[in-house]
């Protein structure tokens, strides 16, 4: 049973069906590997920053500004894989980052002012599994690839303080959601040893945005986790 990945993305779903469809091209045409280090697995660290949204509305009667802003976290990353050909891998991973956000809503409904300013910390953990694609044979020193592939996104915000209140608005409180995902990474390997590398990876995943659902007005772009990520790669 297929389970089938929908976001409002069109710029990148062309390219993601040319990948998906030329990836699996060569998971077909795969040729045998000898038995010895064709697994993997890994971990590393780095810096995670998400996107930022907002929107206004302006009427006659209403005028409405929301938006947040996220700051940069630290996000750890662990992963595991199998080389299925020189140029083919796959892999499964798990990822974690805690960022803060600052909410800001603006409201004058005639004349009467509601707005806010409130700080949160939304901690994001994602599960994906991947395809990724190398550009050189594991026996180069150095290989960079291109990885993408679907996973389940966890987000949970809790507030920390409210900064400033007027009049009597609505606060948001806290909130929580699990969402579809798409990963896609670019990143490169450097043999250290004969079964260590040094690996650097800058990664976005995307999913439907639930903090700025709750923005009001709501706001209506998808959420983004840009990671720039580096750490060691074992094969065994």
């Amino acid at each position: 049973m297929g389970v089938v990945l929908r976001l409002d993305i069109p710029l990148y779903s062309a390219k993601i069906s040319h990948l998906l469809r030329f990836v699996s091209f060569l998971a077909a045409t795969a040729s045998a590997m000898p038995a010895q280090d064709v697994n993997f697995a890994g971990a590393m660290i780095g810096v995670s920053t998400l996107s930022a949204d907002g929107r206004s509305v302006i009427d006659s009667t209403n005028t409405s500004v929301s938006l947040y802003k996220p700051e940069n976290a630290l996000t750890w990353f662990v992963f595991a894989g199998r080389h299925l050909n020189d140029f083919l891998s796959a892999q499964v991973s798990y990822t974690r980052n805690r960022n803060d956000l600052t909410l800001t809503s603006v409201q004058v409904t005639a004349g009467i002012e509601r707005s806010y300013e409130q700080s949160f910390s939304a901690r994001h953990d994602t599960i994906a599994g991947e395809f990724m694609l190398y550009f050189r044979p594991r026996s180069s020193r150095a290989r960079p690839y291109l990885s993408a592939g679907p996973g389940v996104a966890r987000l949970s915000s809790t507030p920390k303080r409210t900064v400033l209140t007027r009049g009597s608005p609505v606060l948001p409180v806290e909130f929580s959601s699990t969402h579809l995902c798409f990963r896609v990474a670019v990143g490169i390997d450097l043999q250290l040893r004969r079964s260590v590398a040094f690996r650097y990876t800058f990664a976005e995943t995307i999913q439907n945005n639930s903090i700025s659902a709750h923005l009001s007005p709501p706001g209506r772009r998808n959420l983004a986790n840009f990671q720039n990520l580096f750490g060691l790669v074992w094969r065994f």
